[in-house]
C-alpha cells in the first residue's frame, strides 16, 4: 500500500503495529512499528490493515493519504487497482519515486522494480539522499551464479551486451560511470571504466 505523508512540519512519524480490530488481529507481521517520512512511503497490505486504526485523525485531516489508482486490469495489476509501485503506470511511478524520502522504501523498490525508466529514477533518488546504491547484477539469469564471483569475469560482458540502452544507463549510473550516446558507445564506456 502506497501512502503519501504530508505533515505540516517535516518530521518522522512512528506508527505502532498493534492490532486493534478483529481483522487486524488475524494478520501476521514481521515488525512492530513502521516509520513514515514526509513524501511517498510503502507498507504491506497487512501493515496497513493494522496501521489505519491508529491513524484515523491523520487520515481525516489528509496528513496521511493512501494512494490508489484505477488502472486497466492487466498482469501488472490483476484487480484493476494500483496500490504499490509495481502496479502503477510508469509516469505515476516515476513521480512517486521522485517524492520518496524513505531509504527503506527506495531499497525495497530497487529490488522489485523491473521497468528501466523507473529504476533509473530510483537510483538517482538514492544518490540524492546520499544512500548506498545496491549493486546491480549484470548477468540476471541465475541469482546464484558462481562464475560471477570474481566480479570482472566473462559473464559480465555477455550480460551487458544483452541489456537495453535504458538498462545500460541504469547499470552505469549505479556504478558511477558517466555515459552518453548510442548502445555501442555506452557499452564501450562501461567496459573501459570496469577495466580500470
Amino acid at each position: 500500500m502506497l501512502l503519501k505523508y504530508k505533515p505540516k512540519q517535516d518530521h518522522l512519524k512512528i506508527v505502532p503495529l498493534i492490532p486493534v480490530s478483529d481483522a487486524a488481529k488475524k494478520v501476521r507481521l514481521t515488525r512492530n512499528q513502521v516509520q513514515l517520512l514526509p513524501g511517498t512511503n510503502e507498507v504491506t497490505d497487512d501493515e496497513w490493515l493494522v496501521m489505519k486504526d491508529h491513524l484515523k485523525r491523520d487520515l481525516d485531516d489528509k496528513i496521511i493519504v493512501p494512494i490508489e489508482k484505477k488502472v486497466a486490469a492487466s498482469k501488472r495489476a490483476p484487480e484493476g487497482k494500483a496500490k504499490n509501485l509495481a502496479e502503477m503506470p510508469t509516469t505515476e511511478a516515476v513521480e512517486l519515486v521522485d517524492n520518496c524520502n524513505s531509504p527503506e522504501t527506495l531499497t525495497k523498490w530497487h529490488k522489485e522494480e523491473a521497468r528501466d525508466e523507473v529504476r533509473v529514477h530510483i537510483v538517482e533518488r538514492m544518490k540524492e539522499l546520499k544512500m548506498d546504491v545496491p549493486k546491480l547484477k549484470a548477468d540476471s539469469g541465475d541469482d546464484e551464479d558462481e562464475s560471477d564471483d570474481d566480479g570482472n569475469g566473462g559473464g559480465d560482458e555477455k550480460g551487458l551486451a544483452e541489456m537495453t540502452v535504458a538498462e545500460l544507463k541504469a547499470y552505469a549510473s549505479e556504478k558511477g560511470i558517466a555515459v552518453s550516446g548510442n548502445k555501442d558507445e555506452i557499452l564501450a564506456a562501461i567496459m573501459e571504466a570496469e577495466k580500470n
